[in-house]
């Protein structure tokens, strides 16, 4: 609070302010106090807070005017003076209902209290001439000259009417009001109904028999320390809604903590999962800024190189026309020649010249294959060796993942074999414990585990396929990028090797054909290695089932042996004789009715069953020599069982009767004496109200639930703890028998499953083989024609297609997107559902218990984890082995095996070759003798042939040589252009990749440990699962809220001390107030007492003066001797006088400004009335008495006297006379 003040004037008056602390919008409200100033003077005041400074005198009664009202039938008006007024007349003349009329007025709510049974009974009744009025009227003149009214009127005019339907209307000065505006109006004067300044019949008997807390409660009041009370009870309501705020911050506190504590778990994960994300958006950045880096340099080299081949090619083109423009014009010379020579005769001799010719130019030409031969043998033993080191790294390669992958399935069967002992913990824990495996919340735990394993796995293989779709998306782009190219290639190879180009298709179609049966056959080895695995996974889990209802068979087993003396019977049954068992192994019941026999039947379910008394004496001598303890044997020749009567029968087929003990419990015919004696008459129902319905008492009966009620009426019952009945369930036994069957059906599919897989991995072996030599035949000829595998399947259809693929596989991929979140949200809420569970678990069982339930569940779930991370790495590994190292080695070989065919052919080519050309270097040797003879003849003509021939030879080899050069600058060229387009390609894929790391800050660590750090973050990710990242936003504002919730709580911590210290001062001000009136009360009682009674004396006593609120005022007289006595042992005049002298004593300290009393004096003697009268007389000086009495006395002490008689027809008259 932010002010508190106690404020106390001189005339007891409490003013107390409290501002109000407003608390948010959906936090707690803080208390709404009230603000009462009493000190400040209201208009209308409450009843309770009336004023206790109104001067002595300060309005007085000047008229009482009755119409209708009792027996007043007709208007009546009584003038009254300020000081001594005495009404008297005979008895039912009715001078007491002009107490009541006064009473009427001033607001008195009970009939009764003005002797009357209702309030419609106050109307005149109509006397003997049964002519009622309509209703009672009566008013109050009070004198207002002192202003003490809120009103200029010198006189305050109140009236109330009552009609006959007992409703009342009440003015002031002729103008409606209600009752609660008329006490207000009168509070101002000080004037309250039920004060003790209006003093009736019987009043005086009250204040004599008062308990005494009441008479210290009256003292209270006049003190003024109803204030007190009032403002102690606004503290009250201000501390209960403070602590109830507390309440309400607290439980919400609680909640918020529990709350922050799980969000901190995922808030923690997900800065984690953060800081792993960016560490790997970093690193993957980097590498693929470094790799864009490369590929940049790699485009660059590669354009220079083409630039470099193109101009080399278009030099020795243009090299080999020049080439051949030579040739053609040496030979159009030689042509020349020879027809000059032919002219000249000798056409023999130009014909051999020819032949001559045309040996050389094959010499030549032959010579230059022998060279490219050798060439080309020599190119295939260098690619020989580098595909024989390839294959011995391959072959390393694939020894390090078959051993990496034994690894890997060692561990997974280690992991395997470790969680399933874990999990023989967990239930042997959960059993001691008894934490109640069969319960709700632990099967929805379990459920909940296998539902999140489940989605696990589901995202793992989600992202696996996601990065394959990301895969095929990437090759269909680099496809669509090269196709253009591809096709126009293709259409230039048709036109020259269209028969070739349709065998090669058709072998295409066949390897095409053989994929597809090839894949096939091993997506039904994955399903069938899927469904084998589920089916493993399956009996697993039957046999963990199994192993957990076992261990409950054994347990209840156990419990039924737990007796010492019990036990070692079975364990020796025998050596001892015909033992059948106890009680509870010889009966099978369900489940409903185990508990209810198991009470019924009481210690007896222990009993062991024997054949004989015989067997019977020898287990109890064995007992008593091994000292082992004792035991109840029954055996069958004596034991005599009880049936249920014939009278009982009706109470079976009550509602809500399960029916007798006996009839609910299976067990073999021969026992049945047993059986009978075990559980008798006793009659199971469903509940306690049943039992209560049929008769407690009638027959000894049991609940479902364990209540038992005695024949002799005795009820046994309450909480018992959930566990299970010693009498056998059928229910566990048939779980037991259906669960072993299931397992040995289960037994029976895997293994027709695991020879179906056997079969379907012989087929793929053979396929693969018929694909492998089809593969290779294709290489081989694709090379032949210099094409590449993917050229004969560009087409523009295909192009369509392609691009047909691309938009289905981007579609694809945002539907994995979606469903990755999709199933990730799934996973988050199943987490947060399990962690609201196991919270609820805590708060019903042990924290430390939970703690080790929670550690055995975490590295449960880690070694369930790990198992799913190795059998992920385990398919990514034979994945690699069978898709990548295999078939390349397969490859390997198979090329290996086309280069031998290669090497065999050209060292067979070069051998008939070199053969051929020497023949024909034999035969030119022979042209050219026969030439030279003939030149003789022609020298010149011949001789400038001879050079021109020689100049075409030496062209012809030159040009071919420049051809060969050509051509393989032209394959450099082409093979350049295709790594151009294929490195731009792979660019543009790093680019695109390289987009999604825009902004992120690189690093210059070097490229080893980036790929160290990536694989371990993606590993480290992985691990963590799935992740809620919305947690970081969520704790943040969550935090804050408890904070807020902090300062709320502190706040209203302060409020609280405060409002205690200021009831602190409220009750420390009022006893002391309390305290001094009562001395000032104690001295007026004594004085008047003693004016009042010629001899004793009296004394006001509290009951624990120490705290005089907890007890109460005691009136103790001494009349006589020293003995003080009690009120109530006095006799009715000293009673009477007493009770006066307290009464005056009240008003003495609180005066009133006028007094009612009604035949107070009537229990008085002469004396003690004629001394009352006196003190009325000088009392009246100060205040207006208003008396109602028969006594002289009093009579003669009167300033004005109001005779009041009966007349005709119950009417009252009123006369007065002034003394």
């Amino acid at each position: 609070m932010d002010e508190r003040r106690l404020y106390i004037n001189a005339n007891s008056k409490i003013d107390l302010r409290m501002s109000e602390n407003d608390v948010e919008k959906g936090d707690v409200a803080a208390p709404q106090t009230q603000q009462t100033d009493l000190a400040t003077p209201l208009t209308q005041p409450s009843t309770s807070q009336l004023p206790a400074h109104v001067p002595i005198g300060a309005t007085k009664i000047n008229k009482l005017v009755m119409e209708g009202f009792k027996s007043f039938g007709k208007r009546t008006e009584l003038l009254f003076t300020n000081d001594f007024n005495v009404v008297i007349g005979p008895n039912g003349s009715g001078k007491s209902n002009v107490i009541d009329a006064l009473c009427f007025v001033l607001g008195k709510t009970s009939a009764k209290s003005m002797r009357a049974e209702k309030t419609s009974n106050l109307i005149y009744n109509g006397g003997k001439t049964k002519n009622p009025a309509k209703q009672a009227e009566v008013s109050i003149v009070f004198d207002n000259t002192k202003n003490i009214f809120p009103t200029p009127d010198p006189e305050v005019k109140v009236t109330r009417i009552v009609k006959a339907d007992g409703q009342s209307k009440y003015k002031i000065n002729g103008t409606t009001r209600t009752r609660q505006e008329i006490l207000d109006t009168l509070g101002i004067a000080n004037i309250d109904p039920d004060g003790y300044n209006i003093i009736l019949q019987g009043d005086i008997i009250h204040f004599c028999e008062m308990p005494t807390v009441e008479r210290r409660q009256i003292v209270e009041e006049i003190a003024g320390i109803g204030i007190y009370e009032e403002k102690k009870q606004h503290a009250l309501n201000d501390l209960s809604k403070v602590e109830e705020n507390l309440g309400q911050v607290g439980i919400i506190l609680k909640e918020r903590e529990s709350y922050l504590k799980d969000l901190r778990k995922d808030r923690d994960q997900a800065l984690k999962f953060k800081e792993l994300n960016d560490r790997l958006r970093q690193n993957k950045g980097t590498m693929l800024k470094r790799q864009l880096d490369k590929k940049d340099t790699d485009v660059k080299a590669i354009e220079e190189k083409l630039v470099n081949y193109r101009q080399k090619f278009e030099k020795l083109q243009a090299n080999v026309k020049s080439l051949r423009e030579n040739i053609t014009a040496n030979k159009t010379e030689m042509q020349q020649i020879d027809a000059e020579v032919q002219q000249k005769g000798e056409g023999e001799q130009v014909s051999m010249q020819k032949e001559v010719e045309l040996l050389r130019v094959d010499v030549a030409t032959m010579k230059t294959r022998l060279g490219a031969v050798h060439t080309e043998l020599g190119r295939i033993a260098q690619r020989k060796d580098q595909l024989l080191k390839s294959s011995e790294e391959l072959d390393t390669k694939i020894a390090d993942s078959k051993t990496q992958k034994e690894n890997l399935e060692q561990r997974k069967a280690n992991l395997h074999k470790d969680l399933l002992a874990h999990e023989q913990k967990m239930l042997a824990f959960k059993k001691k414990h008894q934490l109640g495996e069969d319960s709700t919340i632990d099967t929805q735990l379990r459920e909940l585990d296998a539902t999140a394993e489940e989605k696990q796995k589901m995202l793992s293989q989600l992202r696996e396929e996601q990065q394959n779709l990301l895969r095929d998306k990437d090759k269909i782009e680099f496809q669509l990028q090269t196709i253009d190219q591809q096709i126009d290639k293709v259409s230039e190879l048709e036109k020259e090797h269209a028969g070739e180009i349709k065998a090669l298709k058709q072998r295409k179609d066949e390897f095409k054909k053989a994929v597809l049966e090839l894949n096939q056959l091993l997506n039904n080895d994955s399903k069938l290695a899927a469904e084998l695995s589920q089916n493993k996974q399956r009996m697993l889990k039957l046999g963990e089932e199994l192993a957990r209802l076992e261990v409950r068979h054994a347990g209840a087993q156990e419990a039924i042996s737990g007796n010492m003396a019990v036990k070692k019977i079975l364990e020796n049954r025998q050596q001892l004789g015909d033992i059948y068992g106890t009680v509870a192994e010889l009966g099978n019941t369900n489940k409903e009715h185990s508990v209810a026999l198991e009470v019924a039947a009481g210690n007896k379910i222990n009993s062991i069953v024997v054949e004989d008394d015989k067997v019977a004496s020898n287990c109890i001598k064995y007992l008593k020599e091994n000292r082992l303890g004792t035991a109840t044997f029954l055996p069958l020749n004596k034991i005599k069982g009880s049936s249920p009567k014939s009278e009982h029968t009706k109470y079976a087929e009550q509602k809500g009767a399960m029916g007798f003990a006996i009839d609910l419990i299976k067990f073999e015919p021969k026992f049945k004496e047993v059986f009978s004696y075990v559980f008798g008459q006793t009659l199971v129902v469903n509940s306690i109200d049943t039992a209560r319905k049929i008769g407690v008492g009638n027959i000894k009966m049991v609940t479902l639930d364990g209540d038992l009620c005695e024949l002799s009426g005795a009820m046994v019952g309450g909480f018992r703890a959930k566990k299970t009945g010693a009498f056998k369930e059928q229910e566990l036994g048939d779980n037991i028998d259906d669960i072993r069957a299931d397992l040995a059906s289960l037994q029976t599919r895997v293994s027709s499953m695991q020879t179906e897989k056997i079969t379907n991995e012989d087929a793929i072996q053979k396929l693969r083989e018929f694909k492998a030599n089809l593969e290779g035949d294709i290489i081989k000829t694709e090379k032949s024609l210099h094409i590449d595998t993917s050229d004969l399947e560009a087409t523009k259809n295909y192009k369509d297609e392609l691009k047909v693929q691309l938009k289905a596989a981007a579609t694809k991929l945002d539907k994995m997107v979606d469903t990755l979140t999709e199933e990730t949200q799934t996973l988050t809420q199943i987490k947060i559902k399990k962690q609201q569970l196991l919270n609820t678990i805590a708060e019903l069982r042990k924290p430390t218990v939970i703690a080790e339930l929670n550690a055995y569940e975490d590295h449960r779930k880690k070694l369930s984890d790990d198992a799913i991370l190795i059998t992920a790495d385990l398919k990514t590994l034979e994945a690699q082995l069978n898709e990548i190292l295999l078939r390349d080695k397969d490859n390997t070989v198979k090329i290996l095996k086309d280069l031998e065919q290669e090497a065999t052919q050209f060292k067979e080519e070069s051998k008939k070759t070199d053969a051929t050309v020497k023949e024909n270097e034999k035969i030119l040797k022979q042209k050219e003798k026969q030439q030279a003879e003939f030149q003789s003849k022609f020298k010149d003509l011949f001789t400038k042939r001879n050079k021109l021939s020689d100049e075409i030879t030496a062209l012809e080899n030159k040009a071919f040589t420049v051809e060969e050069n050509s051509r393989k600058e032209e394959l450099q060229l082409n093979m350049h252009s295709i790594e151009e387009a294929r490195a731009k390609a792979e660019r543009s894929a790093v680019v695109a990749e390289f987009e999604q790391y825009s902004g992120v800050e690189l690093t210059d660590k070097p490229d080893e440990i980036l790929l160290k750090e990536i694989k371990e973050c993606e590993k480290m990710r992985e691990n963590i699962g799935s992740v809620n990242l919305r947690a970081l936003e969520i704790y943040d504002t969550v935090e804050k809220e408890y904070h807020n919730l902090h300062t709320k709580k502190e706040t209203l911590i302060t409020e609280k001390e405060q409002v205690v210290g200021l009831m602190n001062e409220i009750e420390g001000r009022k006893k002391e107030l309390f305290m001094q009136s009562l001395a000032v009360v104690k001295q007026n009682f004594q004085n008047i007492f003693s004016a009042l009674s010629t001899k004793g004396e009296a004394e006001l006593e509290l009951e624990t003066p120490e705290n005089p609120f907890e007890g109460g005022l005691n009136i103790k007289v001494r009349l006589v001797g020293n003995k003080f006595l009690d009120i109530r042992s006095l006799s009715g005049g000293e009673k009477t006088m007493t009770a006066l002298a307290f009464i005056f004593a009240i008003q003495e300290h609180a005066p009133a400004s006028f007094y009612i009393l009604d035949e107070v004096d009537a229990a008085l003697d002469k004396h003690n009335s004629e001394k009352l009268a006196k003190l009325v007389r000088k009392y009246s000086d100060r205040a207006q008495y208003i008396v109602i009495s028969h006594n002289d006395n009093v009579i003669g002490e009167a300033s004005t006297l109001y005779g009041v008689s009966l007349g005709d027809h119950g009417v009252s008259n009123v006369v007065s006379l002034k003394v």
